[in-house]
């Protein structure tokens, strides 16, 4: 099917058995894989596949440690650079950072190039100092951004006046700051920025869990604070996590990953005999004292895992009374001024439209705990299409992840023939029945399961679309119940990772969504 061509609606009941049969199959397959996959505490936890960016800076640390075993790990993490691995191209930043990292790992003598103009954007003007910090700290010149002088006082500003920021994001800054300073000769400002840092580093030596906050944190710790417990322990640790293959993969996020299959799962009769209740204690534990839910467990609780926690959480079976209402109040106490939220605490992270419509969704499903105020974020979703033509996700790429968990935010049946968001995703479909991330693009399981799980809120009921793309979706499971998968998650932004869980979820709700939308028109196999 060509992109906006319209085909006649197709009664769901004329779904032949025979599909919905091989459907149930299919359900049954991905169920079993996620009850296979669920961690011993009742999580999930995937490890990511692997990039250029935290095996380059890993590599990069290791080369310029004198410490026992760096130096081989360092070649591993070369080997796997050189095999073929290439720069993400979705964005400019993510290509230019990815570019930059690979040359500086493999010490080529290209310059840095920060020289994109979507490096000025607020929240990506961060990734442009860092590498030129890096670059300034390996004699490696750089095309674009700041003078070195003008590099260190924007620095030196950030970090005497520091904005309300992510833990990870400070450790970062300081590194930077260090690195800076050191080249400009202060030792003794990269000395205090250094003890700053071993604050924040857990016994095991890592920071955050976080490759990229660990590896930075090495360059300054072995540059400005050699011989140091704190550095020891930071190598210690990126010696002990660099995986068979060579390389460093993206910290991983239990929190976020099981209230994503929680809530994609939940109803299906196995999952929730054997999976479900040892999920809803594992969410119901990893809240913070906050009252929100961090994405992943021992971090600073965010607003976009919070309010995921609360969705998947919903209706019986779920979380305590008590669990509920401080998730609630979390959320009430991080609204703001404008009746919207952002992304996390720090004061730099704007809203972005998935997570405001996951706040409204999960305080529509609580409406009995509370006395938020709803109406201008809905008003401000309402706003953003209009503008925009479609909604843009800050935490995933794609247009239908942003449909799809955009659109539950509204009622659908206002809208005759469905919501105008819907109605635009269908006609992006491919001809082989599936859908792609943004379109023109390849069809993609896990875009084809958002789609239709987003033409299921959406109100576009179909049956051609549902067919075409639950055909799709069975054409291309695995055995082992699971889907290929693509990077589709930001982190950090713009660069994409693929988690492996979420892939699988994401891909599995448009396979329920299909089927509940048949059962319910009475095509029961």
């Amino acid at each position: 099917m060509s992109p906006g061509r319209t085909e006649p609606a197709i009664p769901d009941v004329h779904l032949a058995p025979p599909l919905l049969r091989r459907a149930d199959q299919a359900l049954a397959l991905a169920t079993r894989h996620a009850l296979a996959t669920q961690r011993d505490d009742g999580s999930w936890r995937a490890v990511p596949d692997p990039r250029i960016t935290e095996t380059a800076l890993c590599t990069l640390a290791l080369a310029r440690s004198p410490y026992p075993g760096a130096g081989r790990a360092a070649e591993r993490g070369k080997a796997w650079l050189v095999a073929g691995a290439a720069p993400q191209r979705h964005h400019p930043v993510a290509h230019a950072v990815e570019t930059a990292l690979r040359s500086l790992a493999l010490d080529t003598g290209e310059p840095v190039d920060v020289s994109h103009p979507a490096f000025t954007d607020r929240a990506l003007s961060a990734r442009a100092r860092l590498l030129a910090s890096v670059a300034l700290h390996t004699a490696r010149p750089t095309r674009g951004g700041a003078e070195p002088a003008a590099l260190r006082a924007q620095l030196a500003a950030s970090v005497a006046a520091p904005e309300r920021l992510k833990r990870w994001t400070q450790v970062e800054l300081w590194s930077a700051h260090a690195l800076v300073e050191l080249h400009f000769g202060d030792r003794a400002a990269a000395l205090r920025a250094t003890r700053l840092i071993a604050d924040q580093q857990s016994p095991a030596g890592d920071f955050f869990a976080n490759p990229v906050s660990t590896a930075l944190a090495a360059l300054a710790l072995q540059a400005a604070a050699p011989g140091t417990a704190a550095t020891r322990r930071c190598t210690e640790y990126l010696l002990a996590s660099q995986l068979a293959d060579g390389t460093w993969r993206f910290v991983s996020s239990d929190v976020w990953d099981t209230a994503l299959t929680l809530r994609v799962f939940r109803g299906a009769a196995d999952f929730d005999d054997r999976g479900a209740g040892r999920a809803v204690a594992f969410l119901v534990a990893a809240q913070n004292p906050d009252g929100g839910w961090p994405y992943r467990s021992g971090v600073e609780s965010d607003n976009d895992t919070t309010a995921a926690a609360l969705i998947a959480l919903a209706g019986p079976r779920g979380a305590p009374a008590a669990t509920l209402r401080a998730g609630l109040r979390h959320l009430a106490e991080q609204q703001t001024p404008d009746g919207l939220w952002r992304t996390w605490q720090s004061a730099g992270d704007p809203p972005v439209d998935d997570v405001i419509a996951h706040v409204v969704t999960a305080l529509d499903r609580h409406v009995d705990r509370h006395r938020v105020p709803m109406a201008a974020a809905r008003d401000w979703l309402a706003g953003r299409f209009a503008h925009q033509g479609r909604w843009r996700a800050g935490w995933y790429r794609g247009l239908p992840y942003a449909t799809a968990e955009v659109l539950p935010a509204f009622d659908a049946a206002a809208h005759a023939g469905g919501h105008p968001a819907a109605r635009a995703l269908a006609a992006t479909r491919n001809a082989d029945g599936g859908w792609p991330v943004e379109p023109g693009d390849p069809s993609t399981p896990v875009a084809t399961g958002l789609a239709l799980a987003a033409l299921e809120r959406g109100g576009v009921h179909d049956a051609t679309y549902g067919a075409q793309g639950l055909r799709y979706l069975l054409r291309t499971q695995r055995d082992d119940g699971t889907w290929p998968g693509v990077p589709l998650m930001y982190g950090p932004r713009p660069l994409l990772t693929h988690f492996p869980t979420q892939n699988h979820a994401l891909t599995a709700d448009g396979l329920f969504a299909v089927v509940r939308r048949l059962r319910a028109a009475g095509g029961t196999p």
